[in-house]
């Protein structure tokens, strides 16, 4: 059974990712060519050192202090089993919409494939919704798997481009329109 609940600033520390189990290999990414994508072949590993789960812990404090959302899926036993994160600045854009920035979505390795991804993501979009956006922004690693989840979410390429929200030129730039709720 897995709960998943939005975090406050109380409950987050520097040892909040310490037993969060996080390797990532790639072996196909998205490289952007002109105006599309390709998939290419690649062999690289993302993988988080003691003082970037500490760093990462202090940035999601930051996130929540900042009025942005920090949302945790937490297994029976308490321990944190994935997490995702939205900034707390809104973007206007020319065309009158607001764009939140999903920082972060992180599932453990071990307990990937269970849905958790999808909960955390429905979660953290009615965080947007209560913080009035309209669109959420993605800057996404663009390896296969990570863009794979996003489409099967419902998002797609960003339409717009939020510059302040971009994290690096590798990444692939999604968007997510907010249903909104009656």
């Amino acid at each position: 059974m897995i709960e998943i609940r939005e975090l406050k600033q109380e409950q987050m520390h520097p040892g909040l990712l310490e037993s969060f189990h996080h390797i990532q290999r790639i072996t196909d990414k998205y490289v952007k060519k002109g105006s599309a994508y390709e998939l290419v072949r690649t062999d690289e590993i993302r993988q988080w050192s003691a003082e970037k789960r500490i760093r990462l812990s202090r940035y999601l404090c930051r996130q929540s202090d900042s009025g942005g959302a920090v949302v945790g899926a937490f297994a029976s036993d308490g321990r944190l089993v994935g997490f995702a994160s939205l900034d707390g600045t809104l973007q206007g854009m020319a065309d009158g919409l607001k764009y939140a920035n999903l920082t972060m979505l992180f599932v453990d390795d071990e307990w990937k494939r269970q849905g958790i991804g999808r909960k955390l993501f429905e979660r953290i979009c009615l965080c947007a919704r209560d913080r009035k956006a309209d669109k959420l922004f993605i800057s996404a690693i663009s390896s296969y798997e990570t863009i794979a989840f996003y489409f099967s979410m419902g998002c797609v390429d960003a339409e717009s481009i939020v510059d302040s929200f971009i994290d690096t030129e590798e990444d692939r730039y999604l968007e997510y329109a907010l249903k909104k709720v009656n």
